[in-house]
């Protein structure tokens, strides 16, 4: 039995989260720079948390969901993703 009230987890921030792990993984960019860019802009989830985020099985704060969509687009708009894996 689940006892998490209904309004835990908005279908909206699943739904948030899921496209960030979309845009994350089809932009190639590295997991340890996004994070790195993530703390320098403000985010306060260690790397653990953040790939768990984009694998869809962590959620975040919705500040903190906005501060990785921030980081994916301004590392992205860069045109400098790095390898996948480094």
């Amino acid at each position: 039995m689940n006892d998490r009230p209904k309004w835990a987890e908005p279908s909206w921030n699943n739904e948030q989260r899921k496209h960030a792990g979309e845009r994350y993984r089809g932009r190639n960019l590295n997991l340890s720079r996004l994070w790195t860019y993530y703390l320098g802009i403000g985010g306060d989830a260690d790397e653990f948390a953040l790939d768990g985020y984009l694998n869809g099985l962590l959620g975040l704060a919705p500040g903190q969901m906005r501060l990785v969509d921030t980081a994916i687009d301004e590392l992205s708009a860069d045109g400098q993703p790095g390898p996948v894996g480094q």
